[in-house]
């Protein structure tokens, strides 16, 4: 069917329209975009092969209906009132592949994000890197040698007997004690002090994740960020102070860090955000800072701006800067250990706290909560991200309750719940144990410590985007329902680094290489997961994915809290057998958690987040641009239907007032 312009006067005939064509309304819209702007929709629908006009015109297949009940029943859908004409461009001559989705915005912001995390990760492992430098390990061994000889020193009236034919050489030991060039530290820490200070930040990370999430999706996620971000900054700069004055000081620093307080939240959103209040609150109230909201307030956040066939790679791509923020902070802080200032290990701290005030500036500068609240994004991709959600993106504020019974009782909801507990143990185990499971086990120097601890979070990084770019495959081009889909990656993600983990177990001090290659698997594995109920709140509760995975992370953080007492309390000697032990513990939780979640996890939308009914089938819940486009003429349609009416009536009434 050709096309035409109606602002056109030159086309079809010369501006000229045939009788039968004035009483024929004009059926399709031209999109209005810049010249030099690249469009993002499709130009005809890949499945039937008709332009967009003639499959709007024609019989709307069952899944294009089912998909169009289904999106209205849980979101409105806007119309395209505000879209202007203009002349020569028409929907069939938009190129689908125009614009890629690494060029988008929201790609720039996700790119802003992988940062963000890079900081936060980096702020909460420096501990476990500079401890190994932080502490006399000397010190500590001859007290613990001298107590244990003066406690075991008897006395016999029995001789022995020595052969001197069976006199031999000693053995020496496989792997003799680690002979660093570094001084011992300063402190003087026992193995139980340790875990305490390194489980010390996720007591205060439990707290008010809930809160931060529901706020995050009241208020918006750029304030709740940058405030989470500001005070923590200060308070890792101030960290080698605390320590020096007293461990009991410096635990408390730690536990500051990652709490969050709601008063300043409510304070500070308030006031329009500027720093010289952000400095006034802080040294006023210094004890009430942010550091557990940051994962809630970024669910909330891609919840506006991430689509459902985008959500694992964008998520994904975000989350990926914690892990690479793990691999570079270990050889970063070694050599600080090594060389840096100030005795070396605080240099760690220095470091580390200034990067966080760099990044809160670009943050509140680049940053906006939404598409619609964006001066800087193209109105084609506002369009695109707002029906690809489902839902208006008009910067409005979430007012309505939550559905907390309904949130406790949904087996998907525990699924997520349950699976992330488990997940956690391991990862947060081996976060802050890594390091001195190398030095004990692998006899590993500081700086090679440093090294070798970055390259299992450097897989980790690469394998989370990697694998948010599969799963996203997998969804869009219908190899899986999302549900499916989830499941697989948290399988894959879980069981793959429990057998990893038992084979690193095996491995001897002379053995480093072997160990090290199936250490850094078991760590990389673990980012397969974060494609899998990682990212599951979003597909199950879109408007609550904030408080979702704030109640999530929330029980999920209790692992931090338990892990590094544990392996203290397993590793007191530092054996390979004692280490052994602790791997086995860690597995049995990675597949108990695996096999929770592939029973009762769940892909589609909940009724009581907005969906159809739980049991309705899976698969329809994620759509693409073609279903979307379709959406719009059928929405276009319905309009003029609408406007038809009007017109109808209005003559009416002009006939009545005549």
């Amino acid at each position: 069917m050709p096309s035409y312009d109606v602002n056109d006067p030159n086309s079809k005939n010369g501006g000229q329209k045939s009788p039968k064509e004035k009483a024929k309304p004009p059926l399709q819209k031209s999109v209005s975009i810049d010249e030099t702007t690249n469009p993002i929709l499709p130009s005809s629908n890949s499945r039937t092969g008709k332009a967009p006009l003639e499959s709007s015109m024609s019989t709307t297949s069952m899944r294009r209906r089912k998909y169009s009940r289904r999106a209205s029943s849980s979101f409105d859908f806007p119309h395209l009132d505000s879209v202007k004409s203009v002349p020569s461009i028409q929907l069939e001559e938009i190129d689908l592949n125009a614009v890629p989705w690494w060029t988008s915005h929201r790609f720039r912001l996700a790119i802003l994000s992988f940062f963000g995390f890079v900081i936060l990760y980096a702020q909460r492992v420096n501990l476990s890197i500079a401890i190994v430098s932080m502490v006399n390990h000397s010190a500590l061994k001859y007290n613990s040698s001298s107590s244990s000889n003066s406690s075991n020193l008897t006395f016999s009236d029995n001789f022995t007997q020595y052969s001197f034919d069976n006199l031999t050489k000693p053995e020496e030991p496989k792997c003799p004690e680690l002979k660093s060039s570094l001084a011992d530290g300063e402190f003087l820490w026992s193995k139980e002090d340790e875990g305490l200070l390194l489980g010390a930040f996720f007591w205060g990370y439990l707290v008010f994740q809930v809160i931060g999430g529901r706020l995050s999706e009241r208020f918006g996620a750029k304030k709740v960020i940058a405030i989470a971000m500001f005070p923590v900054a200060i308070l890792t700069i101030l960290s080698p102070v605390a320590a020096r004055a007293s461990r009991y000081l410096f635990l408390v620093v730690r536990v500051i860090i990652g709490l969050g307080e709601v008063s300043e939240y409510l304070l500070l959103l308030k006031h329009q955000f500027c720093f010289h209040k952000i400095f006034t609150l802080f040294f006023k109230k210094c004890n009430k800072t942010i550091n557990g909201v940051m994962y809630p307030a970024a669910q909330a956040f891609w919840a506006s701006w991430a689509p459902p066939n985008e959500r694992s790679r964008l998520i994904g791509f975000s989350y990926a800067g914690g892990q690479f923020g793990n691999a570079l902070i270990f050889p970063i802080a070694g050599y600080l250990c090594a060389y840096g200032f100030d005795g070396g290990w605080p240099s760690v701290f220095y470091v580390i706290g200034s990067a966080g005030f760099i990044w809160c500036v670009f943050w509140v500068w680049l940053v906006s909560d939404t598409p619609d609240q964006d001066k800087t994004i193209s109105d084609i991709e506002k369009k695109f991200i707002k029906y690809s959600i489902g839902q208006r993106s008009k910067g409005k504020t979430i007012n309505k309750e939550i559905p907390w019974k309904a949130i406790f009782t949904s087996r998907p909801v525990w699924a997520i719940l349950v699976a992330h507990m488990c997940g956690n143990y391991g990862a947060y185990m081996l976060l802050t144990k890594l390091p001195a499971y190398m030095k004990e086990v692998l006899k590993f120097d500081i700086k090679s410590n440093g090294v070798f601890s970055m390259l299992p979070y450097l897989l980790f990084w690469f394998i989370i985007i990697l694998s948010g770019m599969i799963a996203d495959l997998l969804i869009s081009r219908e190899i899986l329902s999302v549900g499916n889909t989830r499941k697989l990656m948290s399988a894959i993600g879980m069981v793959g680094p429990s057998a990893f983990l038992i084979a690193t177990g095996f491995m001897e001090c002379d053995q480093q290489v072997a160990a090290v290659i199936l250490l850094t698997l078991a760590i990389g594995l673990c980012g397969v997961h974060f494609s899998g109920f990682f990212i599951n709140h979003g597909d199950i509760a879109p408007p609550y994915a904030g408080t979702l995975f704030g109640i999530s992370n929330t029980l999920a953080t209790v692992p931090g809290i338990l892990s590094p007492y544990i392996v203290s309390a397993m590793t007191k000697d530092g054996t390979r057998e004692q280490w052994l032990s602790t791997f086995y513990v860690a597995a049995g939780i990675y597949c108990f958690g695996a096999l929770w979640y592939c029973i009762l996890g769940k892909g589609e939308i909940q009724k009581w987040a907005g969906g159809e009914d739980d049991d309705e089938e899976e698969g329809d819940v994620g759509f693409g641009l073609h279903e979307i486009q379709e959406t719009v003429h059928e929405e276009d349609e319905e309009e003029e239907e609408d406007v038809k009416k009007k017109g109808l009536l209005a003559e009416k009434d002009s006939d009545k007032v005549v």
